[in-house]
């Protein structure tokens, strides 16, 4: 119920922008977001491949991306345990801000490479991003791929802690889109 919702949104979103164009769907059994976060202890990562996305592209071809959306529950994030998933959980407030949102109309490309020009939001808050990404072309397949950084406290998180030490603040994300 709460995919279709988000989708219904996404439709929505793209729904003034769509009078040329083809909606593309990315390929969930392949696609993740990865984010990294440090300890002085250790460091870890949490994958998320429940990931939903939509691009609308100009004219039928795919590298002529018009806008984009994706969307991850952030409780579908694993970092092999239990324990500091549930953590990040609570200290995201993911029973009151279930998903972790981009969206971008301005994108700017550059052979394979493009700049997307959106807001995240995360955590009730939503941010203005750009993010730089790659277009690799695979057969019938798209893949986009990059990273960027998020800082906790600009979405109003407190960073956890661990035997009284803070994680840094930041946030590594990765995303591979395959569309």
């Amino acid at each position: 119920m709460k995919r279709s919702i988000l989708l219904l949104i996404f439709l929505a979103l793209f729904a003034l922008n769509a009078e040329a164009g083809v909606k593309l769907f990315n390929d969930k059994s392949v696609s993740k977001i990865v984010y990294s976060m440090h300890h002085p202890l250790h460091d870890w990562q949490g994958i998320s491949k429940d990931v939903t996305s939509v691009i609308l592209t100009d004219d039928g071809e795919k590298e002529n991306i018009k806008s984009v959306a994706v969307t991850a529950k952030v409780s579908s994030f694993d970092s092999d345990n239990s324990n500091r998933d549930s953590h990040m959980i609570e200290v995201t407030e993911a029973l009151l801000y279930p998903s972790v949102t981009f969206t971008s109309n301005s994108i700017e490309k550059d052979g394979q490479k493009i700049k997307l020009n959106g807001n995240l939001t995360f955590h009730g808050v939503s941010k203005p991003v750009a993010l730089d990404a790659l277009i690799k072309n695979s057969g019938d397949k798209m893949e986009v791929i990059g990273e960027f950084d998020i800082k906790m406290t600009d979405f109003k998180i407190e960073p956890p802690s661990l035997l009284g030490i803070d994680t840094d603040d930041d946030i590594k994300l990765n995303f591979d889109i395959i569309f």
